[in-house]
């Protein structure tokens, strides 16, 4: 039975019981919850995770005395409910939340820097570098860190900067002090209102602005050394790069390519086909390196070191063999993290690593969802707004259905394998060797599938099929010949395990465009909004989580998720945030451009966005639209929409249309239209959406979805914070 802080029994004789106190269904609900007891600690990041939820939705930025007096406040609900099982759960639900909530306002402030507040147009950047992307089939670009901007004060001047390069020309390394001529622009805003928010991830980056450079890069001297995070990032990209180099010898081409991928986690190589194959045949996962990875690495050492000792039965018989492989796993586990370059999938891929390994070391069970829950928590501790990265969600909802099954079928299996004979048992184990593969791969694709639609409005059909065939191969060739060949670089032998390692990588490719070509491998979903998914998610927790009958609950949980994703509601207007583009919904409900539209960004992420597959390169020659110079002129709904490009269309415009749109100030040169979109409008308030209605026309825009939030705005941020956080 539990115990209270004070050492007796819990709940202590005595209390009232929730019998007493609640409805019947209430207390059999809270029964239920009560034989959970062993499993209450599971939901502590998933709670935590609703504080941050909670903060990042607000509409306005919480003071730093909100996110403290919450803390308090259930702090003190806690100590005064926590002497009964239920209170004890309810106070506990409370503190987690505040908790979460007040690490992420925490985390904002430990890294508020300046972001630029207007583009800035050839100006001189000087600065450290500290990523230089050299990308196929796209321009190199380089993340400085900023030393100087033009006529900027320090107090104005972003930690980081990301400018792409023109040519191919250009060299430069981490570390190396580095001056650029470049035009530059605050982080974009999103591309439409509830769309993916690259300002808010660019804050948490200290990414202050983003640009593309109008001159060569040059070596700048006379500065003082880069600091010392810099410079240790220098030496590792210097074995990164000798690596890199060592491969690519072995491995031309995209072979080369993915291999670099695969154990320096640099995939600007990798061409575009070969990308877009293996989304289509649901094997993006593997290009980027995550948990698979760096278990196939960790636990590769940490089966051949326990091997290689337990040769020696000296060692065997008087030394914890398991333990010493657990921290030569650790080790190369640490080592693989660095040669990867510490991408964030890989930071979290590594905590979970190390927690399994250190459970090892502890006598622990080395895979259970405790050790999970404690993975979670450390990343959100770390890096609260993870939560919201694709690669987290999904990487975390496919490990904890998998967790849940290993423990729903591995009771089972004990009781029927006790029962049959060796031969059988062997029969039994081979076949479920291969029923395992596959139900893993049919659970981890149910798993991220919701994830999967909601940020990038593809389902894949065949992962399935494509996971079989590629899974042995990156599990039992690839993966172990990269580890090989790392071990035998320092010899030069790397030769022939990169060979090896190629043959499976050409394999691994060829199933994946040979799934791919399948007719109807890919559906293209319209959006799914953020309730339905949340709702999905916490039915898909409460399943796994809970080992009672209560579990059941989840299913009806994630029914009411399902039963909201279908779209509802879609905007009839879609305006650019620079106001030359826009979009009318179409008689036959999908969006239609004005003709000769180019393949913009925000054309791509709207027909995305609205479940349509078209290339934005093919749209369709003839529109609803009728254009001329001045510009263009669409129906929808019994409403006229002007779009107009040069001023010599206001007047006529301005008098007919029931919506004018224009990328330059109107001033009140046009006062008749219902609703005006001008320069003045996008530039305060960002991209609209608009939703017509019989009698009304309703708008929504980027600002309103943003809030006052730090990333929704320009502006300086106090000098010293940026001191402290930028490492100097």
């Amino acid at each position: 039975m539990p115990h209270n802080v004070d050492g007796g029994d819990w709940p202590p004789e005595g209390a009232p019981t929730p019998k007493g106190l609640l409805t019947r269904p209430a207390w059999l609900f809270a029964e239920a919850l009560e034989a959970e007891t062993d499993r209450w600690f599971l939901w502590l990041p998933v709670l935590f995770a609703a504080g941050i939820v909670f903060y990042f939705d607000l509409p306005v930025e919480p003071g730093a005395r909100m996110a403290a007096a919450l803390v308090l406040a259930a702090l003190g609900v806690f100590i005064l409910t926590r002497r009964t099982a239920l209170g004890f759960a309810c106070g506990a639900a409370l503190l987690a939340i505040s908790l979460g909530f007040a690490t992420a306002k925490i985390r904002t402030e430990t890294v508020r820097a300046p972001v630029l507040q207007s583009e800035l147009r050839h100006v001189p950047v000087a600065g450290y570098v500290e990523v230089f992307e050299q990308r196929t089939g796209a321009r190199d670009r380089l993340t400085l860190r900023v030393l100087s901007i033009g006529t900027l004060e320090p107090a104005e001047l972003p930690a980081r900067v990301r400018i792409t390069l023109a040519g191919k020309n250009n060299h430069a390394r981490p570390g190396e002090a580095v001056a650029v001529r470049a035009t530059l622009d605050p982080p974009p805003a999103p591309v439409a209102p509830g769309e993916f928010d690259f300002g808010r991830q660019a804050w948490f980056k200290q990414l202050g602005g983003i640009g593309y450079a109008t001159g060569h890069v040059t070596p700048l001297a006379g500065v003082p050394p880069p600091p010392p995070s810099l410079r240790l990032w220098a030496r590792i990209d210097q074995v990164r790069n000798a690596v890199k180099a060592s491969i690519l010898r072995a491995l031309p081409d995209e072979t080369g390519a993915i291999a670099v991928a695969l154990i320096t986690g640099d995939r600007g190589g990798i061409p575009e086909n070969v990308t877009k194959a293996m989304r289509d045949a649901g094997l993006a996962h593997i290009l980027a390196i995550s948990g698979l990875h760096m278990a196939i690495m960790a636990g590769s050492v940490f089966w051949l070191t326990r091997a290689l000792l337990a040769a020696f039965p000296a060692l065997v018989l008087r030394y914890p063999i398991k333990k010493w492989a657990a921290i030569a796993a650790l080790a190369a586990a640490t080592f693989y993290l660095a040669l990867s370059g510490a991408a964030v999938p890989t930071i979290r891929a590594y905590i979970m690593m190390s927690i399994v390994m250190i459970a090892v070391l502890l006598d622990r069970p080395p895979i259970s969802m405790r050790n999970i829950a404690l993975t979670a928590l450390a990343i959100l501790i770390w890096s609260p707004e993870s939560l919201f990265d694709p690669s987290f969600q999904m990487s975390f909802a496919a490990v904890v259905a998998l967790v849940a099954a290993y423990e729903f079928l591995s009771k089972r299996a004990q009781v029927s394998m006790a029962e049959t004979g060796a031969l059988w048992r062997g029969v039994r184990w081979t076949s479920a060797l291969v029923i395992g593969a596959a139900l893993t791969t049919l659970i981890a694709g149910a798993a991220v599938a919701p994830f999967a639609v909601y940020h990038f409005h593809r389902m894949t059909h065949f992962g399935l099929a494509a996971n079989l065939i590629a899974t042995p191969l990156i599990s039992l060739l690839i993966m172990p010949m990269a580890l090989l060949s790392l071990i035998a670089m320092p010899f030069g032998l790397e030769a022939w395990p990169l060979q090896v390692m190629g043959y499976g990588i050409e394999l691994m490719v060829g199933a994946a465009k040979w799934v791919a070509s399948w007719p109807g491998a890919v559906t293209i979903l319209p959006s799914l909004s953020g309730t339905a998914l949340a709702l999905i998610a916490l039915g898909g927790l409460w399943l796994c989580l809970w080992r009672t009958r209560l579990r059941a609950l989840g299913l009806v949980i994630a029914a009411a998720g399902l039963a909201l994703a279908p779209p509802g509601n879609r905007p009839d207007v879609l305006i650019e945030r620079d106001g030359k583009m826009a979009a009318l919904r179409g008689v036959d409900g999908g969006l239609v451009f004005p003709p000769a539209t180019a393949g913009t960004y925000s054309v791509e992420k709207w027909l995305l966005a609205d479940g349509d597959d078209t290339d934005p390169a093919n749209l369709p020659r003839t529109t609803p639209f009728r254009c001329d110079p001045l510009g263009c002129i669409g129906q929808v709904k019994g409403k006229t929409i002007a779009l107009i490009r040069e001023s010599g269309a206001l007047a006529e415009d301005c008098r007919t249309a029931d919506i004018v749109i224009a990328p330059f100030k109107l001033g009140k040169a046009c006062k008749a239209p219902r609703v005006v979109v001008d320069k003045t409008a996008l530039s305060a308030k960002g991209a609209h959406a608009l939703y017509i209605g019989a009698l009304s026309i309703r708008t929504e825009t980027v600002a309103e979805r943003r809030g006052s939030r730090p990333w929704s705005r320009s502006g300086p941020a106090p000098a010293a914070a940026r001191g402290i956080n930028s490492g100097e």
